[in-house]
C-alpha cells in the first residue's frame, strides 16, 4: 500500500459541465430509453464485450453478464462509470496516490492538462448506458454523499492573477453527481487541497483540527483531536480520522469521530470519540465502556496501550479492536457494543494481527468485514482468522504449518479471497464458514469486486472489463 500522502496542493481541474436531467444540451444524451425513462440514451441495450475465457472464479456465476474493452470504473451502486477519452478510448485509471484500501477505483482520470472527456453511466447488471456527460476535465474520482451513499466528484476552479499587492487565488468549484448523473449538491472553496467525504469538504484547518463544511449549505464543524502536541489528520485511503495510536471513520452516517489524548507523547490513552455530526453532543466514548477481557490494565485501571480502533457502526453497534497491552503491541482484541447501553455484545477475540513495516494504514487491529455484516477476517501472524461480528466468535483460524494467507475481501456469497505466503500473483479463494479451498490459483487481477446492492462481481484485465451475476447460494 502507498504511505500517507496528503492530497497535492493547487490540483485544479477544468470541467464543462452540462445541465442536469431534463437538459436539452447536445452535450448530454437526453434520448427517452426503451422504458419511456428520460434522461437515458435511445442505444438502451445490454453492453456486448469480449467473451471472458479465464479460469472459474468462485463466488461468480459461470456466465458473464456483459463486458467491454479494457476499461476500469467508478462503482457507483447501481451504475458503474467508465470514462471515454476524445478518441473513444477507455480510462484504464493509474498509479494514482491515496487510492481506497479496499481495491475500488478512487481516481479514474488525472492529467495536468484539461481533456475533453465523456462520462458514461452504465447499469450495472447489463451496461446499458443510462447516461452521458460530456466534460474537460483533469480528474475525475469516486466519493461519497450523505449516509456512505457512492457519488462521483467534478471539479472546476478559476485562478484571479496577482495585481502586484493582492496574492494570486484559485477558487475551486467542487460538483457531487449520484449514480444517475443528477447533481447532489455544489459548492466553492478556496485553493484546491481538501477531500469529500460524506457530502462534506474536509480539509486540515491546523494540526489538531479537521473543518468539515456541509455541500449545499450548512454549518461548518470542527472536529479537534486533544492532547499534548495532538496531531489529527484525515486519511482519504480508508476514510478514517488518525489521532496517532486512535483510528475510527471520520464520519459515519449522523456521527463523526474525534480523538482525546492524540499526543506524541502521552500520559493518558487515546480515547475515541463520537459525536453528533451536526451538534457535536458525544454520543459514545471508548472511556465511557469496559474494555474487553485480556486488555492490560495499570493500577489505576487505565489500559497501558492507547491503541485502540473502531472499525464500523452498524445497526446500534460498535466493533472495535483495543491494543491488548504496552509491551504487546501486535496484539489487539476486538469487541462488539450496544450503542445505547454501552455493554459489549457477545465475546471477544484476540489475535496477534501481522506486523509490515510497508504498511502504514490499516494491517494491525483491523479487518476485512462482509457485505451482510456477519463476518470479520483478518490478517493475523498465524494466518488468516475469521470470526463472528455478532458475539465474537471464532468461526476458524488457520494452524500451525499452513500457507499463510493474508484476506482481502469477500463476496455476497460467502467466498473469501486472499493471497497466500505474503503475496504474490496468485490468490486463493476459500468457503469463509468451512475453510474449504474453493482455489488455490486465481490471477490477482481476475479477483472479483463486488458492487452493492446487486452483489455484481466485476474485474478488469488486459484482455477486457467483465460483469458477472454472484454465483447461486
Amino acid at each position: 500500500m502507498n504511505k500517507y500522502t496528503v492530497m497535492a496542493a493547487g490540483l485544479v481541474l477544468s470541467l464543462g459541465l452540462v445541465a442536469g436531467c431534463g437538459s436539452s444540451d447536445d452535450s448530454e444524451s437526453n434520448a427517452q430509453g426503451k422504458n419511456g425513462s428520460s434522461g437515458a440514451p435511445a442505444n438502451d441495450a445490454k453492453a456486448k464485450g469480449p467473451v471472458y475465457d479465464g479460469p472459474t472464479i468462485p463466488g461468480l456465476a459461470a456466465k458473464q453478464a456483459w463486458s467491454l474493452p479494457p476499461a476500469d470504473a467508478i462503482d457507483l451502486g447501481d451504475t458503474l462509470l467508465f470514462i471515454k477519452d476524445a478518441d473513444g478510448g477507455y480510462s484504464t485509471g493509474g498509479l494514482y496516490e491515496n487510492e481506497p484500501v479496499d481495491g475500488t477505483t478512487g481516481t479514474l482520470h488525472s492529467s495536468d492538462e484539461p481533456e475533453s472527456l465523456t462520462l458514461e453511466f452504465r447499469d450495472v447488471k447489463t451496461g446499458a448506458v443510462r447516461k452521458n456527460l460530456k466534460v474537460t476535465a483533469t480528474r475525475v474520482a469516486a466519493a461519497t454523499w450523505r449516509d456512505g451513499v457512492p457519488a462521483l466528484e467534478v471539479r472546476t476552479s478559476s485562478t484571479s492573477e496577482s495585481d502586484g499587492l493582492s496574492a494570486e487565488k484559485t477558487i475551486t468549484t467542487v460538483t457531487v453527481y449520484g449514480s444517475d448523473g443528477a447533481q447532489l449538491g455544489k459548492a466553492e472553496h478556496e485553493g484546491g487541497d481538501f477531500h469529500v467525504h460524506e457530502g462534506h469538504i474536509i480539509e486540515q484547518a491546523d494540526q489538531a483540527s479537521l473543518q468539515l463544511t456541509p455541500i449545499e449549505g450548512g454549518k461548518p464543524r470542527k472536529v479537534t483531536c486533544t492532547g499534548l502536541q495532538a496531531s489529527c489528520s484525515f486519511d482519504p485511503r480508508n476514510k478514517d480520522i488518525d489521532g496517532g495510536q486512535a483510528h475510527a471513520p471520520l464520519i459515519t452516517g449522523k456521527y463523526a469521530f474525534h480523538v482525546e489524548n492524540a499526543s506524541t507523547y502521552e500520559d493518558a490513552p487515546e480515547q475515541l470519540v463520537m459525536s453528533d455530526l451536526a451538534t457535536g453532543q458525544k454520543v459514545w466514548s471508548t472511556a465511557d465502556v469496559t474494555p474487553p477481557q485480556g486488555v492490560e490494565l495499570n493500577d489505576d485501571k487505565e489500559r497501558t496501550s492507547g491503541s485502540v480502533r473502531v472499525l464500523d457502526v452498524r445497526d446500534g453497534r460498535i466493533l472495535t479492536a483495543w491494543g491488548a497491552g504496552a509491551f504487546s503491541t501486535d496484539t489487539w482484541i476486538t469487541a462488539t457494543y450496544d450503542l445505547t447501553s454501552g455493554k459489549q455484545i457477545g465475546g471477544s477475540t484476540k489475535y496477534a494481527y501481522a506486523d509490515s513495516p510497508n504498511d502504514t494504514i490499516n494491517t494491525e487491529g483491523s479487518s476485512v468485514i462482509s457485505p451482510d455484516r456477519l463476518l470479520a477476517a483478518a490478517a493475523t501472524e498465524s494466518g488468516t482468522a475469521v470470526w463472528q461480528l455478532a458475539d465474537g466468535k471464532e468461526v476458524w483460524a488457520q494452524q500451525d504449518g499452513e500457507n499463510l494467507m493474508t484476506p482481502l475481501r469477500f463476496s455476497p456469497n460467502g467466498v473469501l479471497y486472499g493471497t497466500a505466503d505474503g503475496g504474490g500473483e496468485a490468490v486463493l479463494a476459500v468457503d469463509s464458514r468451512t475453510k474449504k479451498v474453493l482455489s488455490k490459483s486465481l490471477p490477482e487481477e481476475n479477483v472479483p469486486l463486488f458492487s452493492r446492492p446487486s452483489g455484481y462481481g466485476y474485474f478488469s484485465t488486459d484482455k477486457g472489463f467483465f460483469v458477472f451475476p454472484s454465483q447461486a447460494g
